[in-house]
């Protein structure tokens, strides 16, 4: 009798096991599953989602192809304005109309800016525009060419020092 109850707890034990092996496996996948594609639900509305595709332009500043953008805040600077001229910029259209991005290039460029980048924002079209800038003061001249847009300091991964994201009130 005792090697039969020692059998059955054997038996009862290695599928316990694998029943928690498999539970433990199911809730790994969950859990990556949300990672990965998200829950769904969207909490931080101060994240700018992934999803942008940008063309790279011949430009002496080295600049990295995934450009995502983490704003910091939406409020406008209260630090003296720094001039954009001389700093690295790309502009995104946001729009479904072909080449605003290439249109806002060559006007800035005309003015003496320097637009190094530019590409589509394909997360959501954007009514008003957007100027992301790496530090205070910075972007405030842009307003006079993109009036209404909002002005935020942030982090802009494909290395330029500012981001324009187009939406729909600033289509030439």
């Amino acid at each position: 009798m005792n090697k039969k109850a020692l059998r059955l707890f054997g038996e009862v034990f290695l599928k316990t096991i694998i029943v928690i092996l498999g539970m433990a496996i199911v809730a790994f996948v969950i859990f990556f599953m949300m990672q990965k594609f998200g829950s769904g639900k969207k909490t931080n509305t101060s994240e700018e989602p992934t999803g942008i595709v940008t063309e790279e332009l011949p430009t002496d500043a080295s600049t990295e192809e995934n450009t995502t953008t983490e704003p910091v805040t939406e409020e406008p600077t209260t630090e003296e304005p720094i001039s954009s001229v001389g700093h690295s910029i790309e502009i995104l259209n946001s729009t479904d109309v072909a080449g605003v991005a290439a249109g806002w290039q060559e006007r800035l460029n005309n003015a003496g800016f320097t637009v190094s980048q530019i590409g589509n924002y394909e997360v959501e079209t954007l009514t008003t525009s957007k100027i992301i800038v790496t530090q205070d003061g910075m972007g405030m001249d842009l307003l006079e060419y993109f009036p209404g847009a909002s002005v935020e300091v942030g982090t802009i991964d494909s290395g330029v020092e500012i981001q324009i994201i187009v939406g729909t009130n600033d289509v030439q």
